[in-house]
C-alpha cells in the first residue's frame, strides 16, 4: 500500500548544482534556524515552484519567510 501510494503520489526531483548554491545561501541566514538539509529541501522546492509539506514546525516557520509554500502537516 504504501509502495502505491509513493508511485501515485509522489515526484521525485533531480538537485541540481544551481539547488546546491542557493542552499548554501539559506543556510548562511543562521537567524532563520534552518540546517543544509533543510536548505536544501526549501532550494529544490522554490526552483521548482513546489508546495513543501512537512512535520517540522521550525523548517515550516522559515519556509514563508524565503518565499517558499509550505503545509505544516
Amino acid at each position: 500500500m504504501f509502495t502505491r501510494l509513493i508511485r501515485e503520489s509522489v515526484t521525485i526531483l533531480p538537485v541540481t548544482d544551481r539547488q546546491f548554491q542557493t542552499a548554501a545561501r539559506l543556510a548562511d541566514q543562521y537567524m532563520s534556524g534552518i540546517r543544509a538539509g533543510d536548505a536544501l529541501h526549501l532550494a529544490i522546492c522554490a526552483d521548482h515552484g513546489a508546495t513543501l509539506c512537512t512535520l517540522d514546525r521550525r523548517l515550516s516557520e522559515a519556509a514563508p519567510q524565503l518565499g517558499i509554500t509550505c503545509l505544516l502537516v
